[in-house]
């Protein structure tokens, strides 16, 4: 019985010692198999990222940029010099066409008061102004340039769509309100809104004794009565 029990725990401690082993050398091998892997990806990680060069308490980004072909080369060295100056997205400037309203000095939409063939032959422009609704206001594109202590990437001066046919002028609604309702059955308000001759019969007739003053109320309110010159009411006071 004590031999049977000696052999038994020796059978157990070999037993043990091979599954150790084993562990052991399956760890190697894992570790031996993932290392070159995890270099050779870690290296091109850092090849296509951005540098960063601490200078002093600033911290700056380097991105690699392509060498450039020196000028006078041939045709296929001034491709590819043209190439490598094309626009890059994740550069430090972006397309000038992009920028909001803020950067750029647009000039006001050109008006051809109805005449259609003008705005044929021009391209661009607008043929009347206003609209109280969005499907009443017309579009065109106007011409902007970048100020000049912006910086951006392409032309500086270009041609920006969708600019709404819009202006502003001294008409203000509340004001045109309370002159139409104190002052309407002498025409006032449509003095004030530029329409001089419904102006001047409405004050012979004295607002058509009463009738014509009412009226003019009730389109102001309805948004039905503008100001001549085709402009919308001034937003800011």
């Amino acid at each position: 019985m004590t031999l049977i029990s000696s052999v038994g725990a020796l059978y157990k401690v070999v037993k043990t010692t091979m599954q150790q082993k084993g562990i052991f050398l399956s760890v190697v091998i894992s570790f031996l198999t993932i290392n070159p892997v995890t270099h050779a990806i870690q290296a091109r990680s850092d090849k296509e990222q951005p540098q960063t060069v601490v200078s002093g308490t600033a911290v700056q980004s380097v991105v690699p940029v392509q060498a450039q072909s020196p000028v006078g080369s041939s045709s296929n060295s001034q491709g590819a010099s043209a190439s490598s100056s094309t626009f890059n997205p994740l550069g430090p400037n972006v397309m000038c066409s992009f920028l909001p309203r803020d950067f750029l000095e647009c000039k006001e939409p050109i008006d051809h008061r109805n005449n259609e063939t003008a705005r044929k032959e021009k391209g661009y422009g607008c043929l009347h102004f206003g609209g109280s609704f969005y499907e009443d206001v017309e579009h065109t594109k106007v011409q902007c340039t970048v100020y000049t202590d912006i910086d951006c990437y392409g032309a500086r001066t270009f041609f920006r769509d969708g600019v709404p046919c819009v202006r502003y002028t001294d008409h203000y609604f509340v004001t045109t309100l309370i002159y139409s309702m104190l002052l309407g059955f002498l025409g006032m308000d449509r003095f004030c809104l530029g329409q001089t001759g419904t102006a001047v019969g409405k004050l012979l007739t004295m607002g058509g004794v009463g009738v014509w003053w009412i009226i003019d109320v009730i389109l102001l309110i309805t948004n039905n009565l503008l100001p001549e010159d085709g402009s919308n009411w001034n937003p800011y006071v």
